[in-house]
């Protein structure tokens, strides 16, 4: 079918919206057989008609606010965000140190290395720092800076001089998008500025990102796949097989 009209594209992805909750620009431009920029262009139309609000590599309804909130954001693929975490957390051992950004998987990842003993852990996200109080052992150092209340979460210069002080095992970066060629991204540049940092200060970089933000791009690149040693996703659309990611890259799929 010929989804040339942008109207009528545009009506089709309300539909999908008011369907699903949420809609994706990589899942978008295939079912239309468009450009992710062409899907982009439908999203930033709807938005000045204030049907939608953009989010990480797709679009929510505009009730939800310009920004979801975090218990409806945590919801978003909430099964695969648990496998992955889970899968990643296998990598943790007694002792190591971390640096953790901020986002619905990454919490759940801590949730998953809570019980570990000795751990050090240091995070921008008062919510995932709340976490680990259950372990005694834990080594815990909460970021400070400009607090973002809708995504409970510290950044701006006060972060990001903070992190430079700390040198981690591991850094775990949530993801905004992943694009093959470039890297992983994020629609906010403070966000993708506090994981550049967390990054730089690690010896390795954890990305966990559920299988929506593959063969995906946003505003600020992240990290190029040099920085990045391992990539947990999960794939329910069966389209990892058709990306070529490099070869040093450890692609683990939950």
């Amino acid at each position: 079918m010929d989804y040339s009209n942008g109207a009528e594209r545009r009506n089709i992805i309300l539909d999908k919206l008011a369907e699903h909750g949420q809609v994706f620009v990589n899942d978008l431009a295939e079912f239309f057989d468009v450009s992710q920029e062409t899907i982009r262009r439908d999203f930033n139309k709807l938005e000045e008609l204030r049907y939608i609000k953009k989010v990480h590599g797709g679009a929510v309804s505009a009730q939800f606010g310009f920004e979801l909130e975090f218990k409806e954001r945590s919801k978003l693929a909430e099964d695969e965000k648990k496998a992955i975490a889970i899968k990643a957390a296998r990598m943790i051992k007694p002792g190591d140190s971390l640096l953790i950004d901020f986002g619905t998987t990454t919490l759940e990842f801590a949730r998953q290395i809570v019980s570990i003993n000795g751990l050090t852990v240091i995070t921008n996200s008062p919510i995932i720092a709340n976490l680990f109080h259950e372990n005694s052992t834990t080594n815990l150092i909460l970021i400070g800076g400009q607090f973002g209340t809708s995504k409970m979460e510290c950044i701006g210069s006060i972060a990001l001089q903070s992190i430079s002080s700390f040198y981690a095992d591991y850094a775990v970066i949530g993801a905004g998008a992943v694009s093959p060629d470039a890297g992983i991204m994020d629609q906010n540049l403070d966000e993708a500025a506090i994981a550049r940092q967390m990054i730089k200060q690690s010896n390795q970089t954890i990305v966990l990102a559920d299988g929506h933000k593959l063969n995906n791009r946003a505003t600020s690149l992240v990290a190029g796949w040099k920085e990045v040693s391992w990539l947990f996703t999960s794939d329910p659309d069966q389209k990892i097989k058709n990306l070529v990611f490099p070869k040093d890259l450890k692609v683990v799929i939950a």
